[in-house]
């Protein structure tokens, strides 16, 4: 099944170019960036990067899906920042 948060490591190994430049960036290990990616090539049944001793490439697949991606990240983004807009409002009585 699709785990929503694998799509964070496919942004971060896109943005970065290597799973050990991501790994620092979500301060994981570079194994766990490489498995999380791994496995959310396999549940969506496409390969997403072209690996290479220089790093990862995005495949067209990969070229395709990264706006979608992003576009989850930027609601994700927006959904967090609602929630503490949200839990920042006043609320009670008022003397």
């Amino acid at each position: 099944m699709f785990d929503w948060n694998d799509l964070k490591f496919f942004l971060a190994v896109a943005r970065e170019g290597s799973t050990l430049a991501a790994s620092r960036s979500l301060k994981v290990s570079q194994a766990t960036v490489s498995r999380r990616v791994a496995l959310l090539e396999e549940v969506l049944g496409v390969e997403l990067f072209a690996r290479h001793a220089s790093g990862y490439v995005l495949t067209a697949r990969g070229e395709a899906l990264l706006p979608l991606a992003e576009g989850v990240e930027g609601e994700v983004a927006r959904f967090t920042a609602g929630l503490e807009a949200e839990s920042r409002r006043l609320s009670g009585r008022i003397k």
